[in-house]
């Protein structure tokens, strides 16, 4: 009987011991226990999960997406060939804004021109998690499928925890030094332990399966020849491709089985929760706001469909010295735009094993749980802060193009380096100028993002048919890009996010100066009103102002290095007829 267990769990009249017990064996869980098998061969690792062999290909669950640091983690876990091999290299993200009401030719375009020099991948999550079960097994990791976790009862002041679990109807214990909950949204420890904290994010979402390949390009006619001779047009199916409207943006994502993700999203302030709540909404929704879409699905074979609502939330902590972990939606989760589900399961699942980590070094485990709490609690919500007040810049073209520039250079300049250099495992005192640095960049990523939701409130805009590349080349978001990849030490690593920071503040400066023309000063003031950009500590100079009405050629060669990467990555700024009396605005506030 139960043969499928492990000898010391067959007899239910004692426990069983693993040095770590993995609730739940999603892609969090399973990358967990492959991670730490990779990274303590002398520890046990036991992973329970509710769900059994074989998974379809196609399982049902979001996130298929991966971007840059998710899948640097999957490549230093010892799959990139894997990937290469079962899964899809992904072609970037692309975004369409504007709103549906055009063709798709006569909106703009923002993605990349050229591949991607650090790849990301499009998952198929169905396949990928039951061929990593496979992966874990052969690393050790003892794999119970078809256990419920029923309970979990946390020791303290050193002592196990317990792990009571059925299978087959039957009832199991496992004892654990380390409990680590990947259960997903049934968030076991999370709600046992009332960790949940609201979001001030409001969205939700409902996406399907259709069977077959949904090719982007089939979406715009064969006579618009120019969109479909822009750089690598053919590869534009790879992307992520995201058609944006004011409150609400759609995905198109490819999958290796040659089936089609299908999702949208609806931030609530602008759209209720029941027009997408069912698949026939879904279709009248796409249908609304996006007919070329919606057109193109009507005669798709949906495999499945799901909805969610109100998906954003946040946690108080996930590590404790009490030697327990939260990893995956079991903890936080953000929002799907920019595919950050496999970033924060790196970073959880790395701060998991850095824990582990200093327990076996016998180091301060409370000290190193306070560190990574507060950090993560930081990433979460200056992450959240880049969706919720974006509703209106989803309808915005240039608004959004900047949005990508400033959120790819944050991202690349200093998310990617504090995962890819191990920043999460010095000491408090090495961590802490990097978390300044981090603090910096949530400060000004906040008054860029009040800035872009203010511009595209106050000056709607009808969309233009250019292709915006993003990142362009040369330009210092490509720079940032291929310095994902390169190891540092931390002295190095410190001194290149420090120099990424002030760039940033110029940067902010510049964005802030083509907002206001294009505004002009009636709308400038009402802007200053609503953001008080009066108040951001900006270093533009009283010269940097008065170059703006030089001519073009003589302005460009004025320009620094930052001011010169804004324009060539954004374009012409629009300037107001009155623009000279907007750059007033700013110059008000300079020294004489």
């Amino acid at each position: 009987m139960h043969a499928d267990l492990p000898a010391p769990l067959r007899d239910a009249s004692h426990d069983a011991a693993s040095d770590v017990v993995i609730c739940g064996g999603g892609l969090a869980g399973l990358l967990l226990g492959r991670h730490l098998r990779r990274d303590f061969p002398q520890l046990s690792v036991t992973i329970l999960e509710r769900t059994r062999r074989p998974l379809p290909d196609a399982s049902h669950k979001v996130g298929e997406s991966s971007v840059e640091l998710g899948s640097q983690y999957l490549e230093r876990l010892g799959l990139r060939e894997y990937l290469l091999e079962r899964h899809l290299v992904k072609f970037g993200l692309r975004f369409f804004p504007g709103g549906g009401h055009l063709p798709l030719a006569q909106r703009c375009e923002i993605g990349p021109f050229a591949e991607p020099i650090v790849r990301s991948y499009q998952l198929d999550r169905g396949r990928l998690e039951d061929d990593l079960r496979g992966f874990v097994e052969a690393d050790g990791v003892t794999l119970i499928e078809g256990a419920r976790v029923q309970e979990i009862t946390l020791g303290s002041g050193g002592a196990r925890h317990l792990v009571r679990f059925e299978i087959d109807d039957a009832a199991r214990t496992l004892s654990a030094r380390w409990v680590v909950d990947a259960a997903g949204r049934s968030a076991l420890l999370r709600r046992q332990l009332k960790l949940t904290r609201s979001s001030p994010h409001a969205a939700s979402a409902a996406w399907f399966r259709v069977r077959g390949r949904l090719d982007i390009n089939s979406l715009v006619p064969a006579s618009e020849t120019a969109w479909h001779a822009r750089p690598f047009a053919a590869d534009r199916w790879r992307s992520t491709n995201h058609l944006m409207g004011r409150g609400y943006w759609a995905w198109i994502i490819p999958l290796s089985t040659g089936n089609t993700s299908i999702g949208i999203v609806t931030h609530d302030s602008v759209h209720d929760f029941h027009e997408i709540s069912a698949l026939d909404r879904a279709r009248d929704f796409l249908a609304r706001h996006e007919p070329v879409l919606a057109d193109a699905l009507a005669g798709a074979d949906v495999m499945d469909f799901l909805c969610l609502k109100g998906y954003s939330n946040s946690i108080s902590r996930c590590w404790s010295p009490d030697r327990w972990a939260i990893v995956g939606e079991a903890g936080a989760f953000v929002d799907p735009l920019y595919s950050p589900g496999t970033d924060f399961i790196a970073f959880a699942n790395c701060f998991t094993a850095e824990m582990i980590r200093v327990d076996l070094a016998g180091g301060d485990l409370a000290a190193k749980a306070t560190q990574l709490n507060t950090q993560y609690r930081a990433s979460v919500g200056g992450t959240i802060d880049l969706f919720r007040q974006a509703a209106p810049v989803y309808a915005h073209a240039r608004a959004m193009a900047a949005k990508i520039y400033w959120d790819n250079f944050v991202y690349w300049g200093f998310s990617c380096q504090y995962f890819q250099q191990d920043v999460y495992r010095l000491d408090a005192a090495g961590h802490a100028p990097f978390a300044e640095v981090g603090s910096r960049f949530l400060e000004w990523t906040n008054r860029i993002q009040a800035l872009l939701t203010g511009w595209a409130e106050l000056q709607p805009l009808a969309p233009e048919p250019i292709f915006r590349p993003m990142p362009a080349f040369p330009s210092m978001l490509v720079d940032a890009h291929i310095a994902v990849a390169r190891r540092m030490s931390h002295a190095e690593a410190l001194t290149y996010v420090r120099a990424r920071v002030d760039e940033g503040v110029e940067m902010a400066g510049e964005l802030l100066l083509r907002v206001v023309q294009e505004l002009g000063p009636e709308l400038g003031r009402e802007l200053n009103e609503r953001i008080h950009f009066d108040a951001w500590p900006l270093e533009l100079t009283r010269r940097r102002l008065e170059a703006e009405a030089l001519d073009s050629r003589t302005r460009r060669r004025s320009l620094s290095a930052v001011g010169r990467d804004v324009a060539r990555c954004l374009g012409v700024v629009h300037r107001h007829a009155d623009a000279e009396a907007a750059r007033d605005l700013l110059a008000a506030r300079l020294p004489a």
